[in-house]
């Protein structure tokens, strides 16, 4: 069965018990690219959203990880912002959230608002020493180390209700898996995918056409990509392509498995310049009409951009070549 494998991968099956089958499994996945893999594209945008629900920082280069896009020492969606009750909360409460500018130093996020001053959340890389509470996502109790007082009294007070908390997670913590997140159509998601404080999987993939697509069918004012807020934007496609896509190679080494459709809710409705949400609500309007598709049209769901889950961790790129394996539906 290996007669027709390159020597050089002859080489790496030969030493495999020194190496973990991961880095083996990549050799061959390089080898057979060219004929598994077409060109669909390239990189345009990367963008990390070190706080759940709170604007992105757009960079040209970020480490794509097990549990995110990774910028210096901030792993996206790892800050959350909870209610009295422990639950996560996001624009879909609070749309002045989008409000909020997110920025990364040396000691930590730090967060501005409109007529507040300036907080810096800690730099926070493990549970030792610190206050770990339950916090809720989803119905689905998660540990997360508190982020203080001070975080506390600014999220209360720029948001305007009493008892918000800021909080962080460390990678000390038990972990959480996209499977524990049932969804009731059929998605690629495996039991050893772990995520932060995402909705669901670590990484939404859209694309620059698609989001023209929107806007062309849109009569209100056009959306952007803050709309729809992906971690990794992908120019050069045809509309809608992301549909077909199985897999997917970003750059020389990154791969990921394309899970399933993103189902979208009220949080596309909030302007990300005005933070309120909008009276016509668009574009969750024109994407019921538009993409409301098989398989999701059967839960009363429409969607936008594919969800996805590294298998090859690596550095990722503005530019970077994007190959697909395609498919004929999700």
């Amino acid at each position: 069965m290996f007669d027709n494998l390159d020597p050089r991968l002859k080489i790496l099956l030969g030493v495999a018990g020194s190496l973990s089958a991961k880095y083996v499994i990549g050799a061959l996945m390089k080898q057979k690219r060219d004929d598994r893999f077409e060109l669909v594209g390239h990189v345009d945008q990367l963008i990390c959203y070190p706080v759940k629900s709170c604007p992105g920082i757009s960079v040209q280069e970020a480490y794509c990880s097990e549990f995110g896009l990774r910028v210096d020492w901030v792993t996206d969606r790892h800050y959350m912002i909870t209610r009295p009750n422990g639950r996560f909360l996001s624009q879909r409460q609070e749309p002045s959230m989008a409000l909020i500018s997110v920025s990364i130093t040396p000691k930590g996020v730090e967060l501005r608002a409109p007529d507040t001053r300036p907080l810096l959340l800690p730099k926070l890389t493990s549970k030792q020493g610190q206050n770990v509470i339950s916090v809720n996502i989803w119905e689905v109790e998660r540990d997360a180390v508190d982020c203080g007082e001070a975080a506390a009294q600014w999220v209360s007070s720029y948001l305007g209700t009493v008892g918000y908390r800021v909080v962080c997670y460390t990678h000390d913590l038990p972990k959480s898996y996209y499977m524990t997140f049932p969804k009731p159509w059929t998605t690629r998601a495996l039991e050893t995918d772990a995520t932060g404080f995402a909705d669901w999987a670590t990484y939404l993939v859209a694309t620059s056409e698609s989001i023209n697509a929107v806007n062309k069918q849109l009569k209100g004012k056009p959306v952007t990509v803050r709309t729809f807020r992906p971690n990794i934007l992908i120019a050069g496609t045809d509309p809608w392509e992301e549909d077909t896509w199985e897999e997917v190679i970003i750059g020389a080494d990154v791969r990921m498995r394309c899970l399933d459709a993103c189902a979208r809710c009220t949080l596309t409705t909030v302007d990300p310049e005005k933070g309120e949400r909008r009276a016509d609500g668009e574009p969750l309007k024109t994407l019921k009409r538009i993409r409301s598709i098989p398989p999701y049209n059967k839960y009363d769901e429409c969607v936008f951009g594919v969800n996805t889950a590294p298998d090859i961790c690596g550095i990722v790129k503005v530019g970077d070549p994007v190959y697909a394996i395609k498919t004929t539906s999700l």
